[in-house]
């Protein structure tokens, strides 16, 4: 199995509107920062995250136990501070170790600049690198719209959708969509 490379980080890039972030994985030395950025996410988006986000104890756990070949934390950090977390995870054996899955969740005041698909580009390149086969992206629709543009954008397809599948903060019930993107000679393909 190969290991994720993240040799090319801390990396700059340049957003839509001219501004720049640089792309880098997490360490131990993040979780005020990160802490700070979840706590900028609208409280009807972070319900819907699979932890409670705002909670230190939880930020402490991510940042203390770092295994970038399992789940590989990808951050955007401009002016120290946080815009963009997002993760590859991996599952190292079992049905699933052909798959990773990505999740990214971006700070409301860089939305719509190119930052999603950016780090969504990133992680997806990281693990067709590792020889992955597939990418996969679960998103609730109505909510992660956005998100789901930006996964198609990379070639991501619908698999399936999961009617009724999780609750707002108001008790309204939503879809979820799992979308697929093929890695391999596919992804290696597309990139011309």
């Amino acid at each position: 199995m190969a290991v994720y490379a993240i040799t090319k980080y801390p990396r700059q890039c340049d957003l839509r509107d001219g501004s720049s972030v640089t792309l880098r994985p997490m360490t131990e030395r993040d979780g005020e920062a990160l802490l700070a950025f979840f706590r900028r996410i609208p409280e009807d988006e972070r319900f819907l995250l699979k932890d409670d986000v705002t909670s230190p104890k939880v930020i402490e756990s991510w940042t203390a136990h770092l295994d970038y070949d399992r789940a590989l934390p990808l951050l955007a950090v401009t002016d120290g501070r946080v815009v963009a977390n997002a993760v590859l995870i991996r599952h190292r054996a079992g049905c699933k170790r052909h798959l990773g899955e990505i999740r990214v969740v971006i700070d409301p005041e860089f939305r719509s600049r190119g930052l999603g698909v950016m780090i969504m580009r990133e992680l997806v390149e990281i693990a067709w690198d590792a020889e992955l086969e597939q990418a996969e992206f679960e998103m609730v629709t109505g909510v992660q719209d956005e998100a789901i543009k930006a996964a198609e954008v990379l070639g991501a397809f619908p698999a399936g959708t999961i009617t009724d599948a999780v609750r707002d903060c108001d008790g309204g019930l939503h879809d979820v969509v799992v979308l697929r993107l093929p890695l391999g000679k596919w992804w290696q393909w597309s990139q011309f």
